[in-house]
């Protein structure tokens, strides 16, 4: 196989071996059933070492595209004609919150495609050999027993360390006021089938996080949309909405807001809580982005301020370490975590104890401090390369967000947009990017798409933007009407 790699992208080798190889089984040059190299021929061949490819191999394998037997060598999978579908015949069938999320999940099956929907970490920046040895230490020091089954509430010595690391939030908890959840998404599940029925009304930020909107829908949850701007929830707002739709809860993302990128603002802050206390509102709060600062320093939670107890603190691993964890936590009372871990409980008993242990130690360690510190400055590059790009190539009437931290960019299109057209045919053009109408709890007149700059590269994310602008420009080409100018990095949102 004629493969060249690129040793001077940040991206690992062996991923990038692996891209080749889709890229060659999508477009026909490695048909099913095509007898691979061993790792021992590719790695002479390519002048890497047997692990780059070993790995590689491994990830398409995990992926379905190759399958390997002892003894007769590694092949191309026979079954591949969902993989080999181009991604337009397969992504964007259902422009909803679940639809969207699905076609995020899938993403990561299609080898070129710059994914800009994805809120996520680069993978070339997991902090794999730490990972490995805490993993290593946990098993020889909890031996069997962390191969089996634990508590739905989780393991006490990652719950007494998730303790130490909320300081930093300004947060203040036990462990007996801390449960390990799948993520931050089973959080928000879990708290919403304890406050929440069938028919309940649920207040949200307009836009908000689109996998609270797709908890909501599959319970059959009314969610009511609120104006966020600059400061973030405009709590004028609040208590208004009180009294009409007597709400369960409100939803909220304070810091680094997905998909806006905007920080709730002290005062706001503070108004909130008092109208929680007021009116005896629960609240819940997703601070899954709260360690990701790129400029000045990050707010404090708005857990930190919470004298009556109606703040539900949700936060996870995903963003600031790695999503495949599937490690999140919440914080509430002690009597309300007991209600959290009995539910949990009756659907999947616990997160795995193994990966709790290591992850305790992990933190125990200070990897993640020194993984944060080594990233920052990477994912800032990123988000400012994505702000450089919408600049030069992104027609002068498109606004957007300027987010201090988080992944996530909110852009505003001109009136008339098509945000579906455009979403189906970047598909196309190998650029994805989240449509903003998934966002909203309520049907909006304005358009808009969020574009994540965590997951790719400085000059891939240029490239996308050169292709979503070219986009924009043959749509305005077409309009009967030029829309009205507006000013640049404006947080119009």
């Amino acid at each position: 196989m004629q493969i060249e790699l690129d040793r001077t992208r940040r991206e690992p080798l062996y991923q990038q071996l692996a891209r080749h190889i889709q890229q060659r089984i999508r477009n026909g040059a490695l048909p099913s059933g095509t007898r691979l190299p061993t790792v021992r021929q590719l790695a002479q061949q390519l002048g890497v070492t047997r692990l780059t490819v070993h790995s590689a191999y491994a990830e398409l394998q995990s992926g379905g595209w190759i399958e390997a037997t002892v003894g007769r060598g590694t092949f191309v999978a026979e079954r591949i004609d969902a993989l080999v579908a181009p991604p337009e015949a397969t992504l964007g069938r259902e422009v909803t919150p679940a639809g969207v999320i699905t076609d995020i999940l899938h993403m990561t099956q299609f080898p070129g495609l710059v994914g800009l929907a994805k809120a996520d970490p680069a993978a070339e920046f997991f902090p794999a050999r730490n990972w490995q040895r805490a993993s290593e230490q946990a098993l020889a020091g909890g031996g069997t027993l962390l191969l089996g089954y634990t508590t739905a509430q989780g393991d006490l010595p990652l719950r007494a360390a998730v303790a130490e690391l909320v300081r930093e939030r300004g947060v203040s908890a036990g462990p007996d006021e801390i449960i390990v959840t799948a993520g931050v998404t089973q959080g928000m599940a879990l708290a919403t089938d304890i406050l929440a029925w069938p028919g309940a009304t649920v207040l949200v930020e307009q836009p908000t996080y689109l996998g609270l909107l797709n908890i909501l829908a599959a319970r059959g949850i009314r969610a009511v949309g609120l104006p966020i701007d600059e400061e973030g929830l405009v709590v004028d707002t609040v208590a208004q909405a009180v009294q009409i739709h007597q709400p369960v809860f409100l939803y909220t993302v304070p810091s680094f807001h997905n998909p806006c990128g905007v920080c709730m603002s002290p005062r706001r802050r503070e108004a909130l809580l008092e109208l929680a206390e007021r009116h005896n509102l629960w609240i819940i709060e997703d601070d899954i982005y709260g360690h990701m600062c790129y400029e000045g320093a990050s707010p404090p939670a708005l857990k930190s301020n919470d004298r009556s107890g109606r703040v539900i603190y949700l936060s996870s691993f995903s963003k600031c370490l790695m999503p495949g964890l599937r490690i999140g936590y919440a914080i509430a009372a002690p009597d309300f975590v007991r209600r959290m871990a009995l539910v949990r409980q009756a659907s999947d008993l616990c997160s795995p104890p193994l990966t709790q242990r290591a992850l305790a130690i992990f933190l125990e360690e200070g990897w993640l401090h020194s993984h944060i510190k080594r990233m920052l400055p990477r994912y800032h590059e990123r988000r400012d390369a994505l702000l450089h790009a919408m600049k030069r190539f992104f027609p002068s009437d498109v606004a957007w967000t300027w987010p201090r931290g988080g992944f996530a960019c909110w852009v505003k299109l001109p009136s008339g947009s098509s945000v579906t057209d455009l979403y189906l045919r970047a598909i196309a053009r190998g650029v994805a990017f989240a449509p903003g109408e998934v966002f909203k709890a309520e049907a909006s007149n304005q358009s808009h798409l969020r574009l994540c700059f965590g997951a790719e590269p400085p000059e891939r994310i240029a490239e996308a933007i050169a292709v979503l602008g070219s986009l924009l420009r043959e749509h305005q080409a077409h309009q009967p009407h030029p829309p009205t100018k507006l000013h640049e990095y404006v947080p119009l949102v």
